[in-house]
């Protein structure tokens, strides 16, 4: 291999690493953020669980707090009803965090 491949096989290598990396800063900003909104919102590493019944409460905060409600959903796939809190309730039997 002569010294012009090399300088463009390192160079390749170089590319795809920064590429890399910034796909891993882009995934951590994006976490922070919806840290950021969840922290607003009141709910911290030290909020009590407790008022979280199970998946299906999770899943609906986190939802609502990107932005997905119950009527965003029914309009975009115009819905009259979506059943949402029947999901939400039988998420919240089959993975309960409290008894």
């Amino acid at each position: 291999m002569n010294d012009e491949q090399k300088k463009k096989e390192l160079q390749e290598q170089y590319d795809a690493y920064r590429k890399l990396v910034g796909k891993q800063r882009e995934l951590r900003n994006d976490g922070d953020a919806i840290v950021r909104e969840l922290e607003k919102e009141g709910i911290t590493q030290d909020t009590d669980m407790e008022a979280i019944e199970g998946l299906g409460d999770l899943v609906h905060s986190i939802l609502k707090k990107v932005g997905v409600t119950e009527e965003r959903f029914k309009k975009i796939l115009g819905l009259k009803e979506c059943n949402c809190n029947a999901r939400r309730k039988m998420l919240n039997k089959l993975v309960r965090f409290r008894s």
